[in-house]
């Protein structure tokens, strides 16, 4: 059996209990997914208290029709959150600042799906989204 670091454990426990589809999955599936995103540094994680209170995967691709294409980076202008997680009235706000930090000097577009919206991929430019999620 594969082992993975103690933040993949974490993010991975944290996305599974709060993301539905990724709970429904096998665990060493949803923990070497994780372990994609930690070792191409596509995450962010915000604590509180030596406690994961947030996390989001994300991939840089090209163009919304990349988003669909499961582990496509291509480093391009478009931050697709494969997935957000906040248990903390802040950690929303921390995970952009830190996408716009980490990232936002090349990317000019946020996307994500809208699951509730039939799988709707909402494609929104980065100030938009820095206006949106970064206020006060």
């Amino acid at each position: 059996m594969r082992t993975f670091p103690q933040t993949t454990y974490e993010m991975a426990d944290l996305i599974e209990a709060n993301v539905e589809p990724c709970g429904k999955w096998k665990r060493g599936l949803l923990l070497e997914w994780v372990q994609w995103f930690v070792n191409n540094n596509r995450y962010c994680a915000v604590t509180d208290g030596g406690e994961l209170v947030g996390v989001a995967l994300v991939r840089l691709v090209d163009s919304e029709a990349d988003c669909r294409e499961d582990y496509r980076d291509t480093g391009g202008p478009v931050c697709y959150v494969e997935v957000a997680v906040s248990k903390h009235p802040v950690a929303m706000k921390s995970i952009f600042t830190i996408i716009a930090r980490s990232f936002g000097k090349n990317v000019k577009k946020v996307a994500w799906v809208r699951h509730k919206y039939g799988e709707r991929v909402t494609v929104v430019d980065m100030g938009a989204a820095k206006r949106r999620y970064m206020r006060n």
